[in-house]
């Protein structure tokens, strides 16, 4: 709250002294300067050779409660004023010191329009007639007075101390600012002292009145007493009120005189004080004086350094003159030097145009041998695509006659067996019993084949989808080396052209600096061309090294299944032999329906573990095939794309390897890339 109301109290005060100025537009309040045509029309009294009528023109005068004319008129002001100081003043103004022209416009800040109004301030009291507004500024009141030196001296802070001719001090020497602040001091005191005397004519009214009624209160008292006197019994209590009426009576006179003293004491003080401050307006009046001497003094001071600063600005053109006039020197020399060595470069031009159709010789040339080069790499690629499909299907029909082989044995073994198990059912059936139920064992007989065909059969099944398995992905690795291989032959051969290019490229060697830079970029193209072929390279051999990893983690598993299997086998095989130990040591008691019903549990098992091992295999065996495949086809989209790309650049630009490979600095980046 203090703050606010310094805020307002220093904008009142300046806008005061902007009311001392004879404009037209209105100035009385503050929303009425916040269009800035009352500040322009100032200014342009202010410096009109600077705040010219042009200058003013530019300003709108009927803005109404349009706030964004209000700031485009606020910023020209602002933008005029920090021009003034930089030109007129040498002097730059801080990004502090400026005032917010959005919060004048739209929230009438007094803050920011008291600094606005500084800066207006500013450019008064140091323009060409500065003692016509300093003689304004002291005839305003002392507190008006006080205000406008403080926020002169707060521009100086702002704007920068120095030797410039922009110095705000209006204050004189180091007597006349103690003198002012004496002043200050003592006419605080002497409205302190006022205050305390209109106190104390205050308690002495009031003491006045209360012995006024001290009085009344005897008289009656008096009277009461004339009247009981002639009563005895009531004699005694009066004479004590009596007596306490007197004492109070003589404290009331004692504090009575000691208020007259006091009041007195303060008369003499208050005397004193004003001859004091008679003598301080005195020496106030001289200071005044002084104040105007000094100004004087100051302005021709300003003018000295002035002087002073423009013979420094002519002294420093003049050795900018002699540099400029040593550099046109220079200039000359390189000119002359330039026109010599244009002349050899026509000659050299000269000859080197017998070489041109030399070069264009070796261009087309070099075509025509890169077309029957392609024309030969694509037919070397188509045969040996075509060989590979045959060897596939060469490999596919030998691995479908080794597996009829393999179940022609299948079945040759499992005929001995049925043989073999006939001829041991026909013993059992001597040997048993009649008690024996024959249909039970011939059931169990009929299982026990079943279930060894079967292991057989799911024995050469697991070997099938591993022997595939293990096919197609050495099929995969085989195609992903030929092509490792096919891209290596095809880089070295590329690098086997480059260096023959060079020993080409050495026969020509000059050449004029357009055909350079041209050469140059396009043999840039050929190198990022082939770094983009080897990143290409690295990749291929990336995936070909994780897809390495990817069928070593598929032969672990296959071999873990493996062990897995041979692991059920066993147990089947002990299954079996029980069963068939059990068999052949029957006895003739009948067998009990738990043993056999263990038997049928273990059978059950053994299926059931059979049925899923059986489906894990049929599903490891779709992934794989589909993986094969996903990586067959995004391959084979690859290669195709490369082909294209590297047919239409090579179509596109038939010259580009001996055009490319005519400047030195080429050369030895080919060398680079070479050794990488």
């Amino acid at each position: 709250m203090e703050s606010e109301k310094v805020e307002k109290e220093l904008c009142s005060n300046l806008l005061k002294w902007l009311q001392t100025f004879q404009l037209s537009a209105p100035h009385s309040k503050l929303h009425e300067i916040t269009d800035g045509v009352a500040i322009a029309q100032a200014l342009h009294q202010i410096a009109p050779e600077w705040f010219d009528d042009a200058w003013l023109s530019k300003i709108k005068v009927d803005v109404g409660s349009n706030w964004r004319l209000k700031v485009s008129n606020l910023k020209k002001i602002v933008e005029s004023i920090v021009d003034f100081y930089n030109d007129i003043f040498n002097q730059g103004l801080a990004e502090c010191g400026k005032p917010d022209v959005m919060k004048i416009a739209d929230q009438v800040d007094p803050l920011e329009i008291a600094r606005l109004l500084q800066l207006v301030l500013g450019c008064a009291v140091n323009s060409e007639r500065r003692q016509e507004y300093i003689t304004k500024i002291m005839d305003l009141e002392e507190s008006v007075q006080q205000v406008i030196m403080q926020s002169i001296q707060e521009l100086e802070t702002m704007v920068g101390s120095g030797p410039g001719p922009i110095s705000f001090t209006v204050g004189l020497d180091q007597q006349v600012q103690q003198l002012m602040s004496e002043l200050q001091v003592v006419t605080e005191a002497r409205d302190q002292m006022a205050q305390r005397c209109l106190e104390l004519d205050m308690q002495v009214s009031l003491l006045q009145e209360e012995k006024a009624n001290a009085l009344e209160e005897k008289r009656r008292i008096e009277e009461r007493l004339q009247e009981t006197a002639e009563d005895p019994k009531n004699s005694g209590l009066l004479r004590r009120q009596v007596e306490s009426l007197k004492e109070q009576i003589y404290k009331l006179e004692t504090s009575r005189d000691d208020y007259r003293l006091k009041v007195e004491l303060q008369d003499k003080t208050m005397l004193e004080l004003q001859a004091r401050l008679d003598m301080l307006q005195q020496t106030a009046g001289e200071a005044r004086n002084l104040k105007d001497e000094v100004d004087v003094l100051r302005e021709t001071a300003n003018k000295v350094e002035n002087y002073e600063a423009t013979i420094q600005s002519y002294k420093k053109k003049l050795n900018e003159l002699e540099d400029l006039k040593r550099l046109v020197k220079l200039l000359e020399s390189k000119n002359a030097s330039y026109i010599q060595q244009n002349a050899e470069l026509e000659e050299d031009l000269k000859k080197t145009g017998a070489w041109k159709a030399q070069a264009e010789v070796y261009k087309k040339q070099l075509a025509d041998f890169e077309k029957k080069l392609d024309a030969e790499t694509k037919r070397a690629d188509k045969l040996e695509f075509e060989s590979e499909n045959v060897k596939q299907r060469l490999n596919a029909e030998i691995r479908e006659k080794e597996h009829l082989i393999v179940e022609r044995d299948t079945l040759r073994e499992a005929n001995e067996e049925l043989q073999c198990v006939q001829l041991q059912n026909r013993e059992i059936g001597n040997i048993m019993d009649s008690d024996i139920v024959p249909e039970d064992i011939a059931e169990l007989k009929v299982q026990l084949v079943q279930l060894n065909s079967e292991n057989k059969i799911l024995k050469l099944n697991q070997k099938k989808p591993e022997d595939q398995n293990l096919a197609v992905v050495q099929s995969l690795l085989d195609d992903k080396t030929q092509a490792y291989n096919r891209l290596n032959q095809e880089n070295r051969r590329l690098n086997q052209r480059i260096m023959e290019l060079e020993s080409e490229s050495k026969e020509v060697d000059k050449m004029d600096e357009n055909d350079a830079s041209a050469l140059k970029s396009k043999l840039t193209e050929l190198q990022d061309k082939q770094h983009s072929m080897k990143e290409e390279l690295d990749e291929k051999v990336s995936i070909i090294m994780e897809k390495k990893q990817i069928i070593f983690q598929l032969q672990e598993a296959l071999s873990q299944k493996d062990v897995e299997l041979n692991e059920l086998g066993e147990k089947y095989k002990k299954y079996t032999e029980k069963a068939k130990t059990v068999m052949k040591s029957l006895d003739p008691r009948p067998l009990s329906s738990i043993e056999l019903n263990e038997i049928r549990n273990k059978l059950t098992e053994s299926e059931r573990l059979l049925e899923e091992r059986d489906k894990k295999i049929l599903r490891m065996e779709s992934e794989m095939n589909l993986m094969s495949t996903a990586y067959h086809h995004m391959m084979q989209s690859r290669q195709r794309e490369n082909v294209e790309q590297r047919t239409a650049y090579w179509n596109s630009n038939p010259s580009s390897f001996l055009s490319r490979m005519r400047t030195p600095s080429g050369r030895r980046n080919i060398q680079t890339l070479n050794s990488k």
